[in-house]
């Protein structure tokens, strides 16, 4: 009888802790947050992730096409590959994160915190950047084509390789930025001036 009483909480002690930590994805839409997750491949297409607590989680190669990211608090989080066409992300914090590669076209992130992030190769065709703030943030071999960057920060930032073609920069901040090999062809400038240079 004792040895039978035992065997349910031995189990209960076994299986808890791997039960517990679930499916990182069901964990996220359900509580909104999901510190250190391993997200890598999942699908959250369309999903409601605004003022998600994400930091230190991984998105590498996931889809995240329509989804809404506005005011998440993400730094340090990695996208690398990911899907995010049409994606949400105004004033999110995602400082020191990882969107190599990352597909954002169409995406918004107006207002978005970007300082120190690595963008490099990332395909921001017609994103709204607007007031962003990228300071040293390196979106080298960037597709930047019809960006919308007015009033953008990118004090410091690596623009090297990108292509600019069709941006707009009004008002943006380009103080210490590299641009050697960038693109510029229809692309409006800080003081308003198109400059061709590129075409």
């Amino acid at each position: 009888m004792r040895l039978a009483s035992l065997v349910p909480a031995l189990l209960l002690t076994w299986v808890t802790p791997a039960a517990a930590q679930g499916d990182p994805r069901a964990r996220l839409l359900s509580e909104n947050a999901c510190r250190d997750c391993d997200l890598s491949g999942a699908d959250l297409q369309d999903a409601d992730l605004a003022e998600a607590y994400l930091t230190y989680a991984v998105f590498d190669g996931a889809n995240l096409r329509g989804a809404t990211l506005a005011d998440a608090f993400m730094p340090f989080t990695s996208f690398e590959g990911a899907d995010m066409t049409g994606t949400v992300l105004d004033r999110a914090n995602i400082r020191n994160s990882v969107l190599t590669g990352a597909l954002l076209r169409d995406a918004s992130l107006a207002g978005a915190g970007l300082p120190q992030a690595t963008m490099r190769g990332a395909d921001l065709t017609g994103a709204d950047l607007s007031g962003a703030y990228l300071e040293s943030a390196n979106l080298g071999e960037a597709i930047l084509l019809d960006a919308r960057l007015t009033e953008a920060d990118l004090t410091g930032a690596t623009l090297d390789g990108a292509d600019l073609t069709g941006a707009d920069l009004t008002g943006a901040t380009l103080r210490a930025t590299g641009v050697s090999g960038a693109t510029f062809c229809g692309t409006t400038m800080p003081d308003g001036e198109s400059r061709n240079d590129g075409c």
